[in-house]
């Protein structure tokens, strides 16, 4: 943890507001101890379009996630209507349960439990079989809302046998409640208050759809923590469809549910709150420990860019390209001046180095004499005035020479033309 003691500047680490940490900031703030922060990177991973990891790749993944400190993992195995399992899903499963990881992973499978109907009979102790077999220790069934009061009844026995027969298996369970935001309000508290007495350890709340704002979020939350028989732990599982992804996972922490997140945001559709952000913020904005070892997420960032063949986009926050990019001239004055590295962060409340980034300047068309001048300190030349102009009309007419993007100079560009400028060979 970074800022247990929830200062607002931390030498070489971050300066933020004090308003963060006011009273009237904090006053309702009900996180939940331990923050319960669940990862769903690897099944988002398999969920993601055209994404090229293999098998291999997926186990370097969980290595690296394991090694950032994530606790509990989320998977899914799914029919989809047909009479066996995904393949792929049930690849990822078998090699992710035998890989020996130290997090927790917990299994959904959509035919642990129906919908109550007199629907063509499932068989959830084979599926219950078939995921003790595999070596999971939890598993997740998913209460839908049933269609009527009868089919509800129906559900809630089977759910019930369900659970006695995973217990039995030695098997513990979590429940996912589907939908949440847009449910039958008494429908969804009945159902979270049967898995509650059939001895959920956890309730996996699922607004898929993106249907709470931030501030609904906190709401949402508060009143279903509030409608519970008993007090489990709670995750909540959102979107990024408004690009509120990551804010509403922090709002949903601060009501009292964990953030489920997954390394980049990668999902499907508009993608998921990313690890990065959300723990980086929590740790950083909230004074929360989230249980993330900062420093390793720019490599988990570049890790799953690599392995799912999907980039990053440049100016993601935290993990981008541009996220510690310094171009405009008061930012690639200060490089110069004090280095990248200097405390405060330039232009930002954070320094790279906390999430395991690196600060690098560039020089693009946006350029003063005044730089031309500093880097002469910094390469310990003291420029006349027509040598200062000279340099800059070369560094220009390099600049553009490049048609393409990224149409700057990197550092090593920069000091060769000066060099060459300055001894008469340009």
């Amino acid at each position: 943890m970074i800022n247990p003691d929830h200062e607002f500047r931390v030498e070489g680490s971050h300066w933020i507001s004090p308003v963060n940490f006011d009273a009237e900031v904090t006053g309702d703030f009900d996180f939940p101890k331990p923050l319960g922060l669940i990862d769903s990177t690897l099944r988002k991973i398999r969920y993601t379009a055209g994404a090229t990891t293999s098998v291999d790749g997926f186990l370097r993944v969980a290595a690296a996630l394991e090694q950032a400190g994530i606790k509990d993992e989320s998977l899914n195995l799914d029919w989809w209507g047909d009479p066996q399992p995904n393949r792929r899903e049930l690849e990822l499963v078998r090699e992710i349960l035998a890989g020996g990881f130290a997090f927790t992973t917990n299994v959904y499978a959509d035919r642990l439990l129906g919908q109550g109907e007199p629907e063509p009979e499932i068989d959830p102790r084979g599926v219950v079989d078939l995921l003790a077999g595999l070596g999971a220790k939890v598993i997740a069934p998913g209460i839908v809302q049933a269609p009527s009061a009868e089919a509800e009844a129906r559900q809630f026995k089977q759910l019930e046998n369900t659970l006695s027969y995973a217990k039995e298996c030695g098997l513990g369970y979590t429940i996912t409640l589907a939908q949440c935001g847009r449910r039958d309000w008494d429908a969804l508290l009945r159902a979270a208050n049967v898995a509650v007495e059939l001895g959920a350890r956890r309730l996996d709340l699922m607004d898929s759809t993106s249907s709470l704002s931030p501030e609904a979020m906190k709401v949402f939350i508060r009143r279903f923590k509030a409608g519970l028989k008993s007090q489990v732990p709670l995750t909540m599982h959102v979107h990024d469809d408004f690009g509120l992804g990551t804010a509403g996972a922090i709002a949903a922490a601060i009501a009292g549910a964990g953030p489920d997140v997954s390394v980049n945001g990668t999902s499907y559709r508009c993608g998921f709150p990313p690890l990065e952000e959300v723990a980086t913020s929590l740790e950083v904005l909230y004074g929360v420990d989230t249980g993330i070892e900062l420093g390793k997420l720019q490599g988990l960032s570049e890790l799953v860019a690599y392995e799912t063949g999907v980039p990053l986009p440049q100016l993601k926050p935290i993990s981008g390209t541009y996220a510690y990019l310094k171009h405009t001239p008061g930012d690639v004055l200060a490089c110069l001046r004090d280095g990248a590295n200097a405390f405060p962060p330039i232009s930002g409340c954070l320094h790279a180095s906390v999430t395991g980034a690196e600060v690098k300047w560039v020089w693009d068309s946006l350029n003063t004499r005044a730089m031309v001048r500093q880097l002469g300190v910094l390469l310990g030349t003291e420029l006349k005035p027509d040598q200062v102009d000279d340099v800059l009309e070369a560094l220009d007419r390099a600049v553009n020479a490049k048609s393409t993007y990224p149409r700057w100079l990197e550092r090593d560009e920069v000091e060769t033309i000066f060099a060459a400028v300055v001894s008469g060979q340009l």
